[in-house]
């Protein structure tokens, strides 16, 4: 039996594997328990696309590259990440636009004007001085641009409508603007005086020949073509009167006016008609004098004219510069040269502001002059 047994397990084998060989299908093998695997039967490891990707990922080396007679094997393609050089580049940040700056407003131009409420005018002269002859004034609430001004910024230098330009004393006008920055202009020289009239030669200190540092004297036609103004009358004198000739700081207070007639020095006039520019003053020379009047100066101001002859005629006049018994109104160098205040500008300056001058107690001279 056990001889019987051998053959038909060789005859077995034998015809299974002529089956086989044969392509035969062989029954499938049992499952595999938990316990016995068969070598034979365990399938070969299969790799994952997962392997392949890791192994891509983790390292360069893990992947050879394709040699020349080696057919490129097709693998799976990974997932896009994000590129190293995508996540090193910076993030550039657009740079804010500047922000405009505004243009500096223009600064306005220095202007001198004359308060509306301001009861007279103010002259405009052609230089830094009363000496000067009178332009033109400025009435209450009018202004002018500044052009310039003197050395000790007591007088402006302004800009007329017809762009020529005077002067105007700094104290009686309001300036705005940066008046700091106006450059110092020149002044003309001042314009001769007018010899007096023999009857007024002890009031007047000096003479045009004097005034002129010894010169040789002008002729009567070359004063009088320097001090005629166009008028019928014009100007040829005015100015304070000094202390020591007005009784000190309890002296008089008023307007002492001369008229003369013909070539320089000319002579007394009798029976003109002078008054302040309100109408509220008049006078006819004569009355004080051959060719002279006066006229009381109280707490006011005025300018004078010469209106016309008292038989009717009418005259032109230059106007005089503002008579004034206001001593804050006054110019503290006029002060000073008249003998007040121990003639120092500075003094007087700080008597105005602490009304210890001679307030009220001011007197002027005035001449008015006709050519023709």
């Amino acid at each position: 039996m056990m001889k019987i047994s051998q053959i038909l397990l060789g005859f077995t084998l034998l015809f299974s594997t002529g089956l086989t060989a044969c392509g035969a299908a062989t029954p499938a093998p049992p499952p595999p328990t938990a316990t016995t695997v068969s070598l034979l039967t365990q399938p070969e490891p299969t790799l994952q696309p997962t392997q392949v990707v890791q192994a891509e990922t983790a390292s360069a080396t893990t992947v050879s590259a394709p040699t020349a007679t080696s057919s490129p094997t097709s693998l799976p393609t990974p997932s896009p990440g994000p590129s190293a050089t995508s996540t090193l580049e910076p993030t550039v940040t657009p740079a804010p636009s500047p922000t405009p700056v505004p243009s500096p407003t223009p600064e306005p131009a220095p202007v001198v004007s004359l308060p509306p409420d301001s009861t007279t005018k103010i002259n405009i002269r052609s230089g830094p001085g009363t000496d000067y002859p009178v332009l033109g004034q400025i009435e209450p609430g009018q202004s002018a641009p500044v052009t310039g001004r003197n050395q000790d910024n007591s007088w402006w230098q302004i800009s007329l409508a017809d762009n020529s330009l005077g002067w105007v004393f700094g104290e009686l006008v309001q300036a705005a603007g940066p008046t700091d920055a106006v450059p110092i202009a020149a002044a003309p020289p001042p314009p001769p005086t007018a010899t007096p009239a023999p009857q007024a030669a002890a009031e007047v200190e000096g003479s045009s020949q004097g005034e002129q540092g010894g010169s040789e004297p002008q002729t009567p036609a070359e004063l009088e073509g320097q001090l005629r103004c166009g008028q019928d009358f014009c100007v040829t004198y005015q100015a304070m009167v000094p202390i020591w000739e007005n009784g000190g700081c309890i002296g008089n207070h008023s307007i002492y006016v001369t008229v003369l007639q013909g070539p320089p020095p000319g002579t007394p006039m009798d029976g003109v008609v002078i008054g302040d520019t309100f109408n509220n003053i008049e006078v006819a020379s004569g009355d004080k004098g051959p060719g002279t009047a006066e006229v009381t100066l109280w707490m006011n101001s005025m300018s004078l004219k010469v209106k016309r002859h008292i038989d009717g005629t009418p005259y032109t006049s230059e106007e005089s510069y503002s008579f004034t018994s206001h001593d804050e109104l006054i110019p503290a160098e006029v002060l000073a040269a008249n003998g007040y205040c121990d003639g120092s500008v500075e003094k007087c300056r700080w008597a105005q502001q602490n009304n210890q001058v001679c307030r009220g107690h001011y007197s002027y001279r005035v001449t008015f002059h006709k050519f023709d």
